[in-house]
């Protein structure tokens, strides 16, 4: 039996259209299969016309295959004649099926129903061809059979009219679908030119074939033909009804043409070589290899010819991407811009933002996903299926004004950048085969991306220290060329003593700005970073204290008014900072805007406490504000990191507040810190900021009389590199009347401990032969009763967490006199206590 069957169906073009069948009932399961996983079972009814189309598609392709078997000879001219009105019905169900399934999307997308005289045609089309089908000897009459694809039909007077018929459905079909296609929504656009495509496709050769070859040439050899394109169409509408990312028509076109022109070389190859040579096993296996190796160059040059054809140039823009590898190693900033040309999109609008510049938004949804996001695919999924996930992700790229946003990752689910574009210039969408070709070059470029954001910022700090560093430096020389000359000049010891205090002053300037740009640069720790309820009011006394101007006149143009008084949750270090940044930013432009000054109050409302920090300086431009709080920008400011706003940001966020600027170019620029209101009582605040007070930065004391050193007993090791450190460290211990050794790295200290009486060690952290970790980590297992504290200018947060885990303390360098002093009293005191 298995025999007799395969004997009716082993025929060429059965075979053809047979598994052409096949894979139209798989489509239909992997369609069906896939609508109810993305949208649910509800979904599958939403597009039971698709499916109708399919089954008519399926009965169609299998009832013109019967056509191309021996049993066309076998069961004769009646079977015939009952397959091809089969045929004729399965086509009506098919081309009806397309064009309701058009009428529906029309009604979905426009919330437009078709006018009543399509309607009235359509109906009426489609019930004339039924009747002249199921009324015998209208559409056929008989069929005259030859044998297995050799066969006639003999069509009746209605055949024309129903082929007409068909007719009417597509190009009402196109109507509708050609409504829809000015949508504005791209994806929607590109969605329904692919179903226009499988449209065209397979109406065209139908057209052609079954119209002009078997109806009016009465040619029957190419009937096969189009139920086989027919799958074209299932497949085009398939696609885009279940993918919300498409490739590009012209690299569809492009590939398909490439593979063509590939294979009719070899196929013409093979057949040059079948003429002249015979046939056997070694010689196929032979053209196999010869095939198969030379198949990707072959390959490769025709593609050039295509992309010329095509493109214009022998790279696709996909092409050109995938080069960008090399450019992103020698210049990321460069890459960028020619990336933005390739895209079609504004160069200032395709983006490298971390976390501070609006990646953090878009953490949490690609710590679990890989793919970009698209605008146009968010908004089509939202139609669809409404969640707070999407809602969220939709409403940051409209705030962001997005239509790409693709992960860049650092390490394995770390993300360190996200890739941000706008729209294309020209209003179409990003084609899969981008996407695909950015993924790509994107992870093999991101070592080179965040190589480049760590040596901007390293150059953003080194720039910015250097340049805040010169009028502290040059307060310095100043006073000691002031010195030099009364020292000259015999000048009396209260003379010499002024400058003595202004260049502690500028030092103390100087190490201010140090600690404020080090901290903009490392703020990864600031959710670490410990906070109590404060009174800001004398908080923000403080803070103006405590702040170093440049000089006095600077600091009497600040004018502090805080009526309302209110607690916050905050950490004073940090918070001074902040007020150090604005600060900082209003005194910049004293000198070159004389009449400015700068204002400082609280307010309340129902729902906030402020602190409203106003300068009449110059201004910031309207376009610009929006931008003020990115890292590394900065306006009219020379030799700055622009990295304080941010910073002051990140500070205010992890306080639970925020900071905002309002500025009017020529007049002034206002900032708000804004803090939730607080539950916890002012009175019981301020009454243990009396008890405790706290000083997060120390000010200079100075005594314009000299005084004797108490002489102590307790022997002081100061570890350090530099000469100058441990000079100043001595000078400074000597005067408090401690007993000092010296050591120049960790191995001297540790053979210094071992045979002297140590009570206590300065240790400097970065030292050649032995660092101060290490030597640290050895004095505490012979001696863990001797402190140490860190002597360091170190501000990385690994290194703080060390020097945290093997030492009892910290104190920057250069180190002032009162921060040894009062470390050492803290220690010991605690010591004698115990």
């Amino acid at each position: 039996m298995l025999n007799s069957l395969l004997e009716h169906l082993l025929y060429p073009k059965a075979i053809v259209l047979i598994l052409t069948g096949i894979l139209v009932f798989v489509w239909a399961g992997y369609f069906c299969t896939s609508m109810n996983r993305q949208y649910g079972s509800k979904s599958i009814k939403s597009y039971s016309y698709y499916i109708s189309y399919t089954f008519g598609l399926f009965v169609w392709i299998m009832s013109n295959a019967y056509f191309h078997t021996g049993y066309l000879v076998e069961f004769g001219e009646h079977s015939a004649k009952i397959m091809a009105l089969v045929a004729n019905l399965s086509a009506l169900l098919a081309f009806s099926s397309a064009y309701f399934f058009t009428v529906k999307l029309k009604t979905h997308y426009t919330q437009t129903k078709p006018f009543f005289i399509q309607s009235f045609i359509s109906n009426a089309t489609i019930l004339l061809c039924l009747t002249w089908n199921l009324l015998p000897d209208l559409t056929i009459k008989g069929v005259s059979i030859d044998g297995p694809s050799q066969f006639v039909l003999d069509f009746g007077e209605y055949t024309k009219p129903f082929f007409l018929g068909l007719t009417v459905l597509v190009v009402l079909s196109f109507i509708n679908l050609f409504s829809i296609r000015g949508s504005a929504s791209r994806i929607r656009r590109t969605r329904i030119n692919y179903m226009i495509l499988g449209m065209t496709i397979f109406m065209c050769s139908t057209a052609v074939i079954q119209l002009g070859f078997t109806y009016v040439f009465n040619d029957f050899s190419l009937t096969w033909l189009p139920p086989a394109l027919s799958i074209s169409e299932m497949i085009f509408m398939g696609y885009a009804i279940l993918a919300s990312r498409f490739y590009s028509l012209r690299h569809m076109c492009a590939v398909s043409l490439t593979v063509t022109l590939t294979a009719t070389v070899y196929t013409g190859l093979i057949l040059l070589l079948d003429r002249y040579f015979v046939v056997t096993t070694m010689s196929i296996l032979a053209t196999s290899m010869f095939v198969g190796v030379t198949w990707p160059l072959c390959f490769k040059r025709l593609k050039v010819l295509v992309n010329y054809v095509l493109y214009g140039n022998a790279l696709s823009p996909t092409d050109k991407i995938a080069r960008l590898e090399s450019q992103f190693q020698y210049s990321p900033t460069a890459a960028m811009d020619t990336l933005a040309q390739y895209l079609g999109v504004p160069s200032d609008k395709l983006k490298l933002l971390d976390d501070y510049q609006g990646a953090s938004k878009f953490r949490s949804y690609f710590e679990t996903n890989s793919t970009p996001l698209v605008l146009d695919e968010l908004e089509d999924k939202l139609e669809q299926s409404t969640t707070e996930e999407l809602s969220e992700l939709h409403s940051s790229m409209h705030q962001t004004q997005s239509a790409l946003v693709l992960p860049i990752y650092e390490s394995k689910n770390k993300l360190s950048h996200v890739l941000v574009s706008s729209h294309k210039l020209a209003g179409v969408t990003f084609s899969y085969e981008e996407l695909k070709a950015l993924e790509r070059v994107l992870k093999k470029v991101q070592v080179h991306i965040n190589y480049d954001q760590k040596l901007r910022q390293a150059q953003a700090l080194a720039n910015s220290i250097a340049h805040e560093m010169r009028n502290p430096l040059a307060q310095v020389q100043l006073e000691f060329e002031s010195l030099s000359e009364n020292l000259a000049n015999s000048a009396p010891y209260h003379q010499l003593s002024q400058h003595v205090v202004k260049g502690k002053h500028a030092i103390t300037r100087g190490r201010q700005l140090i600690d404020i740009i080090l901290r903009e640069v490392n703020s990864s720790s600031l959710e670490l970073e410990p906070v109590e309820p404060i009174s800001m009011r004398t908080t923000i006394q403080n803070a103006v204290t405590l702040y170093g101007f440049d000089k006095e006149s600077d600091a009497q143009r600040v004018h502090v008014h805080l009526e309302h008084d209110f607690v916050a949750n905050i950490n004073e270090t940090l918070f001074n900072f902040v007020m150090f940044n604005l600060l900082r930013n209003a005194v910049y432009y004293f000198d070159s805007f004389p009449e400015s000054t700068v204002e400082i109050r609280t307010e309340a409302d129902e729902f906030e406490n402020k602190i409203i920090v106003r300068d009449t300086g110059p201004g910031i431009p309207e376009v610009l504000l929006a931008r003020i709080f990115d890292d590394f920008f900065s306006h009219n400011k020379s030799g700055g990191s622009g990295l304080g706003l941010g910073y002051c940001k990140r500070v205010m966020k992890s306080f639970g507040g925020s900071i905002r600027c309002f500025s009017q170019e020529g007049h002034y620029t206002e900032f708000v810190l804004a803090f939730p209101i607080s539950n916890i009582s002012l009175a019981n605040v301020q009454r243990e900021q009396i008890e405790t007070p706290a000083s997060p930065v120390q000010p200079v004391v100075t005594s314009s009389s000299k005084q004797a050193p108490v002489s102590k007993n307790q022997m002081i090791l100061v570890v350090d590199d530099k000469e100058v450190q441990r000079a100043l460290v001595k000078l400074y211990l000597e005067q408090l009347g401690y007993g000092v050794v010296l050591a120049n790295n960790g191995k001297v200290a540790i053979e210094i401990i071992q045979n002297n009486p140590i009570d206590l060690i300065f240790m400097d952290i970065q030292m050649p032969v032995m660092d101060g970790f290490e030597a640290a980590e050895i004095i505490k297992k012979s001696f863990p009763a001797i402190p140490i504290i860190a002597l360091s200018g170190e501000a990385a947060e690994e290194d703080l967490a060390k020097i945290g885990e093997l030492m009892d303390g910290r104190l920057s360098k250069p180190a002032t006199k009162d921060a040894l002093n009062s470390t050492l009293e803290s220690v010991f005191s605690a010591e004698s206590v115990v």
